[in-house]
């Protein structure tokens, strides 16, 4: 009995471990005629929220984000949403985002 009580609880840390990850919502201020992709260093704790891409098309956030990352693009007074899967994170072989980067569209 001993013994099917420790496969149960050995199956349920497995199956605790591998669930997903939170989705990390990221605020993106852009000028308000900018189409493009943008890129984002993860990790920064002084960055500003919402973060502000510079003319290079590049900013900083303080975000780690472990999951999945989803972008609000703030337009002037227009509001984007980029979801997961059209948002590229890369990641060190332990897992921390190094680089995020995403397209954004013509309004």
């Amino acid at each position: 009995m001993k013994f099917f009580l420790g496969i149960a609880l050995f199956t349920f840390l497995a199956l605790v471990s591998c669930s997903k990850k939170p989705t990390r919502r990221i605020t993106v201020k852009v000028a308000d005629t900018f189409s493009g992709t943008i890129s984002l260093t993860p990790c920064i704790s002084v960055a500003k929220d919402p973060v502000e891409i510079d003319e290079s098309s590049y900013g900083y956030t303080s975000a780690c984000p472990l999951g999945d990352v989803e972008i609000v693009v703030i337009k002037g007074t227009k509001t984007l949403h980029i979801s997961p899967e059209k948002v590229h994170v890369r990641r060190r072989t332990d897992g921390e985002a190094v680089t995020i980067s995403a397209e954004i569209p013509r309004t």
